[in-house]
């Protein structure tokens, strides 16, 4: 999953503002702006929902990704804008406990389903039918840049 670079600098530019002014009003270093729009490394799961919060787009008008990817747990929580941490606190689980199951060494407890789905705002059908993601170890979405 990368940001779509391009969509990300013409939002920007229509709203007529510089790296170091987004940056401002994100929060973070220009340098992070210039790293979304350079190499589409994607900002930190609460800085994508302030992007898309701040631009009025969505998620998915924000980032390049196939529809399969957001049928991940993944892409589910990144889009929903939140780490592995946070979704682990409403899961009352420890972080290491869901990475397991984010990452396929564990499938989703049954207990799991109807927080997660409320957390992920998808069906719980769409949980029930999930294939874990298979992310390399270490890697849980919140690259800043």
């Amino acid at each position: 999953m990368r940001i779509r670079r391009d969509r990300l600098r013409e939002l920007r530019r229509l709203r007529g503002m510089t790296q170091s002014q987004l940056a401002a009003v994100l929060g973070c270093s220009r340098a992070a702006v210039s790293t979304w729009e350079t190499t589409g490394r994607l900002p930190l799961p609460e800085r994508l929902q302030a992007l898309c919060a701040f631009f009025g787009v969505s998620v998915r008008e924000l980032i390049e990704t196939e529809e399969p990817e957001f049928a991940t747990l993944r892409g589910l929580r990144i889009a929903a804008g939140m780490r592995m941490k946070d979704i682990a606190a409403v899961l009352n689980v420890c972080p290491p406990t869901y990475c397991d199951v984010e990452t396929g060494r564990q499938k989703i407890p049954a207990r799991w389903v109807t927080p997660l789905s409320n957390a992920y705002g998808v069906p719980r059908e769409t949980l029930i039918r999930l294939e874990p993601s298979r992310t390399k170890e270490g890697d849980d979405g919140n690259s800043e840049g």
